[in-house]
């Protein structure tokens, strides 16, 4: 009987152990788009929780906003917040239902257009090359 118990104890503390590692460590991933002029803006997200299923995302000069949890002011939050394409200076947003979020109008020479879609072609996107969500590590 005292094995089990040791054992019992043993992996209890075991698993304590990874969850709250999983629980305490934040995903952050950056990708950094540049325009034909040498602008440089970040597409930022952070992840969290057990299994990463808690989401902030943000648009950025910045590179490391978002970098830390406490700093989502101006983000969205959820998973899968948004596609984007970056081409010829321009920087596609695209959403399902409504526009979300807005970029900071701090740009100089990229433009931003926001372009809402329906379900399906929103599925048709993920397909597409070329168009990406957020975030991409």
């Amino acid at each position: 009987m005292k094995i089990y118990n040791t054992l019992y104890f043993l992996f209890l503390f075991f698993y304590l152990n990874a969850c709250s590692t999983s629980i305490t460590d934040d995903s952050f991933n950056s990708k950094q788009l540049v325009s034909s002029k040498g602008e440089k803006i970040y597409i930022n997200s952070i992840n969290w929780g057990v299994t990463g299923d808690y989401q902030c995302s943000v648009i950025s000069k910045d590179s490391l906003r978002l970098k830390n949890r406490n700093d989502t002011v101006g983000s969205i939050p959820g998973l899968d917040p948004f596609m984007y394409q970056f081409k010829n200076d321009s920087l596609i947003l695209y959403f399902y239902d409504r526009v979300k979020y807005r970029v900071p109008n701090d740009l100089n020479t990229i433009t931003v257009i926001y372009k809402v879609v329906s379900d399906s072609e929103y599925l048709k996107l993920k397909e597409k090359t070329g168009c990406f969500s957020v975030p991409i590590s």
